[in-house]
């Protein structure tokens, strides 16, 4: 079994659930020690740990809420002293609820972008220094396909994800020179527990039927193994010339117009 990481530490956010957990999964598979972080709970992100070990990779638990800059630093800290300082940054952290323009408050505004994009700007601003110092990182970042194709009622979402973007081509060109590699991911509808409802109960078939309906594919979810498969690719070191590069995999959502003539 090849180890392509064997010896690097990966930090990923979000990672105790869903698509970051999905992440940290593959990179412990694939030999790095990783950091999985949790926004609230130590508990879930020990318990994530534990799965991963159980399963024969090495991983530990952290907790920081990527909206507030002091457990950011400490969060660095931290995991460069207890495993050791991250060749790889995974942005997965993230919040998602739609916001219409009528019912928005400040709280939503605040909440929606200091999370989905001000913690990624945090964690990137932290851990890039100790990349570039040893003239070596990958970076990925988790937008979304609506970064790119909006959905009406989630604006806030949307704007955060369009800016993730927009700082992953902006910081990639930034690092690039010192072989730290920035990238993002655009995933779609992604099978993950929050979204378990919409995907199997009877009361939310005439959702099912509508993402059916917008999705390209014959599959409205992707599986998070997926995201997964497509984060190891960039950084594992198999093609080193992708950076500022977004992957959509959002079962064709973002390749254009979705209306089928039935």
């Amino acid at each position: 079994m090849t180890v392509p990481l064997e010896g690097q530490v990966a930090l990923v956010t979000g990672g105790s659930s869903g698509i970051g957990l999905a992440i940290a999964r593959r990179l412990a598979a694939a030999g790095a020690e990783v950091a999985i972080v949790a926004s609230g709970s130590l508990a879930k992100a020990e318990a994530a740990a534990e799965s991963i070990i159980r399963e024969g990779g090495r991983a530990r638990g952290f907790v920081a809420d990527v909206s507030r800059p002091e457990q950011v630093r400490a969060l660095v800290g931290d995991v460069s002293e207890r495993i050791g300082v991250p060749d790889i940054l995974i942005n997965s952290a993230g919040i998602w609820y739609p916001t219409p323009l009528g019912s928005m408050d400040d709280r939503q505004i605040d909440e929606m972008i200091n999370v989905n994009l001000k913690g990624v700007i945090r964690m990137t601003a932290a851990v890039a220094p100790l990349m570039t110092a040893r003239r070596s990182g990958r970076i990925v970042n988790i937008a979304s396909v609506a970064g790119v194709v909006p959905s009406p009622g989630y604006s806030l979402y949307s704007t955060a994800k369009a800016a993730v973007i927009a700082f992953t081509k902006a910081t990639a060109l930034e690092l690039a020179p010192f072989d730290v590699a920035v990238n993002a991911i655009s995933p779609g509808n992604t099978a993950t527990p929050i979204n378990a409802e919409v995907r199997t109960s009877p009361a939310f078939g005439a959702r099912r039927d509508w993402i059916a309906r917008i999705t390209p594919s014959p599959r409205s979810f992707t599986p998070a193994e997926e995201i997964a498969e497509a984060a190891l690719f960039l950084v594992d070191g198999r093609v080193r010339g992708m950076h500022g590069s977004v992957i959509a995999i959002d079962e064709g959502r973002s390749a254009g117009l979705t209306a089928r003539l039935d």
